[in-house]
């Protein structure tokens, strides 16, 4: 009798969770990719626009820094 079910894993994936908080004004171009892409398959969609983009442009220097995130979480709460 053969195996049921998926063939186990040799090489297991590595898990990368995102949430995103888009707004309608803000993020209409998001939006729409986001609306155009089928059930079950936002993560291959995704995996696209990442390969495809400007994801090497992003420079971890061009981030603002903790203090200063510190300082603007503080403002707020004040």
């Amino acid at each position: 009798m053969t195996a049921r079910g998926r063939p186990t894993l040799t090489n297991p994936p590595t898990i990368v969770q995102v949430k995103l908080r888009l707004y309608d004004g803000e993020d209409n171009d998001l939006l729409a990719f986001f609306g155009r892409i089928p059930t079950g398959h936002r993560a291959d969609a995704v995996k696209a626009a990442l390969r495809s983009g400007q994801i090497g442009a992003v420079e971890v220097a061009d981030l603002p820094s903790d203090d200063d995130m510190l300082d603007d979480l503080a403002e707020l709460l004040l």
